[in-house]
């Protein structure tokens, strides 16, 4: 007897949803996961935790969907509880997750990359919350052999040492503690010898009364191996204003030194209100030398010695002459003309067109090297000295040498405390000769039936003293060291002379 039509189609359909059930878990396993990874990795990694949240809802309402494992629903949750305490510090919120991870999977513990303290005591108390776990039996736990203090003064730290029984290895090993009036907090020893220490700090010892401790050993898996007390029987150090007993040390150490304590400080309004050299800061009266002083900060960076080194060619404002080398026009030493070689022109030329003149205009000539000492007045001001020599000057009856007394104002509030561009104004007077050069034919009676047409050498020549102005302006590399760019206006007497002298040096503040 045949089996209906209808009765097949069922059949086939269930086996079909049957078979595919697995897969679409599985698919589901994956989804979830692929959220919760990036929940972790992506946005609570980049602090964005109500992002990885979010992502974190989604997975789990997945899960409620395509019936996700047992073990990847608890794995979410913990991912849940991690990001509420560790990144938003909702700690309630924290150990629910956590009671519904250890629901689905009671061997769950937190992911150990994103373990904190904080993540570890929510879990801690959901667990506690959580009861026993129905199947997994909790191993023994070996104990750490430790010789526990009874009693410490206060402000002096806590000395904790404690060895791991043999054969044990240990990924972490941390001692929890309670000090007078406060909550549980964490401290993680370090290796010391045979064994494990570390120095329950000041902040806890600043008050008489019980402190309270105990430590554990974990492994990479945060299982616990070994243990000295337990939040139920932990050790307890009575804090005491002085103890009897030695000071207790760890093994090969001297014991810690002694805490620094508050400085009990008069209260005041305004300095009128602090005794002899002390201020009035945030309504306490304090040392003045333990006082910020920015301006003593600038002190040190403004130097107030500058020295300086640079190069500066005359530019200077040739007359028109029609007679510039007959002995007449350089009887006065103004005017001075040279053949090449430096010889003089001795007699006067023979007049011929427009030899032995002189168009006016701006010409080069002598050029000086100066090395300078200023120093700062204030904040903004320079006072100083330059003395150098000039060359490029006449053969004969020229004065090389160059002393100049100068003032400069800045106009930067405080130029000199920091870097960049510090413009300035400046007014110098002193001992120096310029002279320019122009090159122009004279004609030579040489004796001969054609006189002889030559180039020589001009000098113009002012008197020996000037007074001038000027600008400038330092680039500052650093707040004492800086490139120079100025140019004074000079102008030069008894013999007047007007030179316009650029300038390019560097300064440095010692």
């Amino acid at each position: 007897m045949r089996a209906p039509k209808s009765l097949w189609r069922v059949t086939s359909v269930l086996l079909v949803a049957l078979a595919s059930a697995p897969a679409l878990a599985q698919a589901g396993d994956a989804r979830a996961q692929s959220l919760a990874r990036d929940a972790m990795e992506q946005d609570y990694l980049a602090t964005n935790f109500k992002a990885a949240i979010a992502k974190l809802q989604t997975a789990l309402k997945s899960c409620e969907k395509s019936k996700c494992s047992p073990a990847t629903v608890a794995k979410i949750y913990a991912s849940l509880g991690t990001v509420y305490s560790a990144g938003l510090a909702q700690k309630e919120d924290a150990i629910e997750a956590f009671k519904a991870a250890l629901k689905n999977d009671p061997s769950i513990t937190p992911d150990s990359n994103y373990l904190t303290g904080e993540v570890q005591s929510a879990f801690e108390e959901a667990k506690k919350a959580s009861g026993p776990a129905p199947v997994v039996v909790e191993k023994a736990v070996a104990p750490l052999t430790e010789k526990p203090w009874t009693e410490q003064a206060t402000w002096r730290p806590v000395p904790v040492y404690v060895e791991l029984p043999d054969g044990i290895e240990a990924a972490r090993v941390v001692t929890r503690y309670k000090a007078p009036g406060q909550d549980w907090k964490e401290l993680t020893l370090q290796k010391h010898g045979k064994g494990y220490a570390g120095y329950i700090p000041c902040a806890a010892v600043e008050s008489e009364g019980e402190l309270l401790y105990f430590t554990t050993a974990f492994d990479a898996n945060f299982d616990r191996m070994a243990s000295g007390g337990s939040t139920e029987n932990p050790r307890k150090i009575q804090l005491k204003k002085a103890i009897d007993t030695r000071q207790p040390s760890l093994p090969d150490a001297v014991p810690p030194q002694e805490c620094p304590r508050p400085v009990e400080r008069l209260s005041c309004e305004t300095n009128d209100d602090c005794p002899g050299n002390q201020a009035c800061v945030n309504l306490q009266c304090v040392d003045k030398s333990t006082v910020p002083n920015p301006e003593a900060g600038k002190d040190q960076l403004r130097k107030k010695n500058w020295v300086s080194l640079g190069f500066s060619p005359d530019l200077s404002l040739v007359n028109s002459t029609s007679d510039a080398c007959s002995q007449a026009a350089q009887s006065d030493g103004t005017l001075s003309c040279f053949f090449g070689g430096g010889i003089p022109v001795g007699s006067d030329p023979l007049p011929s067109g427009s030899s032995n003149s002189l168009n006016g205009g701006v010409a080069t000539g002598t050029m000086r090297v100066t090395a300078a000492y200023d120093r700062v007045l204030g904040t903004r001001m320079t006072l100083g000295l330059r003395a150098g020599f000039a060359f490029l000057g006449p053969p004969k009856d020229f004065l090389p040498l160059h002393l100049e007394a100068r003032f400069a104002f800045f106009f930067a509030k405080d130029p000199f405390v920091s870097k960049g561009v510090r413009p300035y104004v400046f007014a110098g007077a002193g001992l120096a000769e310029s002279a320019a050069r122009v090159t122009t034919p004279i004609v030579v009676d040489t004796g001969q039936a054609n006189p002889e047409r030559k180039n020589v050498d001009v000098y113009q020549k002012g008197g020996s003293l000037f007074a001038g102005l000027g600008a400038g302006l330092q680039y500052a590399v650093s707040p004492n060291a800086a490139m120079v760019v100025e140019v004074m206006g000079r102008e030069a007497f008894p013999k007047t002379a007007t030179v316009l002298a650029p300038y390019l040096g560097f300064a440095y503040g010692l």
